[in-house]
């Protein structure tokens, strides 16, 4: 079992940078998800009707697969990806080229805008505001949250997402990124993220700090790691402290 408490303690290393997942660690994904999508789908009913009767069946998985087959890099473009199902959606449903490019650049600037009227964590600002007075902080996620929509630019330093790096974590890309732009070695730097896999393992074998953002307060689910954690996000200084 690693123990990361006892290997920070051998090592005597300071955190200089914090890299943060966004979704589901700054706040919960799937209501503003679901908003944004029935937001979006209403919009659809309203002014395309005949592409509303295809929402929620099998065509928009197929149109899904089929883009990501054309097209691998979707799977990390997927602000793209949404738009080009809207697209294709509309082409299905009988609409024209011309309108549909309308109906897809209109359509996903309705989503997106929900996508990121995101409801925080509590703590979540007043926790990274604390944090900036003494580290550099950073993004490092697999999703297409836009920070500055959102209005927490200001507080990072550096934005990864899969859409930059056309890779998503656990790829190692995503980390090799935040060594670049800091030019700190890896354990200098402490990852913090909801996802055992993607966050914790995938920062840790990279040489990274993680610490595990456990909302639902579960067991880690990989025993062969002991990593610290939190569910409060007013502890979380005091949590890097004392490691």
């Amino acid at each position: 079992m690693i123990n990361l408490t006892q290997e920070l303690k051998r090592g005597k290393v300071m955190i200089k940078s914090i890299s943060f997942d966004l979704d589901d660690t700054l706040w919960p994904l799937m209501p503003n998800i679901m908003k944004a999508e029935e937001v979006t789908n209403e919009w659809i009913k309203e002014n395309y009707p005949g592409t509303a009767k295809l929402l929620g069946t099998k065509d928009v998985i197929e149109i899904r697969d089929e883009l990501i087959k054309n097209n691998p890099n979707l799977v990390n473009q997927i602000s793209e990806l949404r738009r080009l199902m809207f697209y294709e959606l509309n082409i299905r449903a009988g609409y024209k080229k011309e309108e549909s490019e309308e109906m897809a650049k209109e359509a996903f600037d309705i989503y997106f805008k929900g996508r990121n009227t995101v409801t925080f964590y509590d703590g979540v600002i007043d926790t990274l505001k604390l944090l900036k007075e003494k580290y550099s902080l950073g993004v490092v996620t697999n999703g297409n949250a836009d920070l500055k929509i959102i209005g927490i630019d200001y507080l990072f330093d550096y934005c990864f997402s899969a859409a930059d790096l056309n890779a998503h974590k656990p790829d190692p890309i995503m980390f090799e990124a935040v060594i670049d732009k800091t030019g700190l070695k890896a354990n200098e730097i402490c990852h913090i993220g909801d996802h055992p896999i993607n966050d914790v393992k995938a920062s840790l074998d990279f040489g990274m700090i993680p610490i595990w953002f456990n909302y639902e307060k579960q067991n880690f689910p990989l025993e062969e790691i002991q990593v610290a954690e939190f569910s409060d996000w007013s502890s979380l200084p005091n949590l890097i402290k004392s490691l």
